[in-house]
């Protein structure tokens, strides 16, 4: 939606004494990025939210309105003209239409969305399309997730470098962060250092998988600041609708309650928020497996690790290999009292770390096949009995 409110202000700005060139323009962007631009048009335009169907119908109209003007009138009739007339007096949408520049009307609109010194959207903005995307959410019975990002140790930044340093940097971070999220996604400066991001249609693992690559981008940015180099990293927390809560704010709490975690357990780490109920029944699982790194640029073996805990969700093992959070795993899980093993594939999305070369490593189960899945809650109910 972002990128065709450009488009749109871009032709506004360049043919603004030409409505055959401007009107030609706007029709190439609606053949290009479909119904939706109707609506980002008469937005941009009137500040009216019309629906698509409505606002094709209105294009449609105006342009013929004036068409007919032009030939009535004998000379050239701008097209806000025209759009002002159509909603005046055929529409009768607006009752007290008005003049302003659009440049200046974008400003104002701007200062009231957007954080000035990083272009993010702002705690307001952030908060306002919060409610909205958990109501849509609620709606459409769609997965959300709410990314909360502090940078580390950012005091030091401003009281070794300069506050200068420290805008700078913080500009650097959050052109990163918008360059690597999706165009529906709403990143904002909550506060001071901190950035929060509403994902939708994110499930929790996938909000893990691009919490850990924005962690890393950040971490392996060269930041300089009058040639003087300045390291950085982040800690993030995540929380997801519905699996956390269903609450717009207690959404905001539980992903600052895991980014909190996130810091004390030493900073520079992503963690999802969790309690100690679970969804899926899960039990004691003892027995050594097999954990494979899923990667196309690299030959990667087997590793043998010990399993501790199974649910028909994901498990839990020990291993003396770091496997990163968002990493794709093959497993290889044997039931030694019916001989067979399951093969399947699962995400990383929880390490604790036992010692400097010993890890517990969760994993998440994607899309189990009828077999593994019926593999694994026969062994479920076995041991509840």
């Amino acid at each position: 939606m972002k990128i065709i409110r450009n488009q749109v202000l871009k032709c506004l700005y360049s043919y603004s004494n030409n409505d055959e060139k401007l009107i030609e323009e706007l029709n190439h962007i609606i053949d290009e990025y479909g119904q939706e631009s109707f609506h980002i048009i008469f937005h941009v335009l009137t500040h009216l939210n019309l629906d698509k169907n409505e606002a094709k119908t209105a294009w449609k109209e105006i342009c013929e309105l004036r068409a007919r003007m032009c030939e009535l009138l004998g000379h050239n009739v701008n097209l806000r003209t025209a759009i002002c007339d159509y909603f005046c007096s055929v529409h009768k949408s607006l009752q007290n239409p008005k003049v302003v520049e659009i440049h200046i009307f974008e400003n104002t609109f701007n200062s009231v969305k957007y954080d000035k010194l990083t272009g993010l959207y702002n705690r307001a903005y952030f908060d306002e399309s919060l409610v909205r995307e958990v109501a849509r959410a609620k709606r459409y019975d769609t997965d959300l997730s709410v990314l909360f990002i502090d940078l580390d140790d950012f005091k030091r930044v401003n009281d070794t470098y300069g506050h200068p340093a420290g805008d700078q940097v913080l500009k650097d971070v959050s052109q990163a962060i918008m360059d690597t999220i999706r165009s529906e996604d709403i990143a904002a400066r909550y506060g001071g250092e901190e950035i929060i991001i509403i994902l939708p249609q994110t499930q929790k693992t996938t909000g893990l998988i691009l919490a850990e690559r924005i962690r890393e981008l950040v971490e392996n940015m060269a930041f300089e600041f009058e040639d003087k180099k300045i390291p950085l990293t982040l800690s993030a927390g995540l929380a997801s609708f519905p699996l956390d809560s269903c609450d717009a704010a207690e959404l905001v709490k539980l992903a600052d309650m895991a980014l909190l975690k996130a810091k004390n357990a030493g900073k520079n780490k992503v963690l999802p928020f969790s309690t100690n109920k679970r969804r899926f029944l899960r039990v004691d699982f003892f027995t050594e497996i097999r954990a494979k790194k899923i990667s196309i640029k690299e030959n990667v073996h087997a590793v043998t690790a010990n399993s501790k805990n199974l649910s028909l969700n994901g498990i839990m093992f020990e291993s003396d290999s770091l496997f990163q959070i968002g990493s794709k795993l093959q497993l290889e899980i044997p039931f030694e009292d019916t001989n067979e093993t399951i093969l399947v594939i699962g995400t990383v999305v929880r390490i604790e770390f036992i010692d400097t070369e010993r890890y517990d490593i969760g994993v998440s189960f994607l899309d189990l096949d009828d077999p593994s899945k019926t593999e694994i809650s026969r062994f479920l109910l076995k041991k509840l009995d």
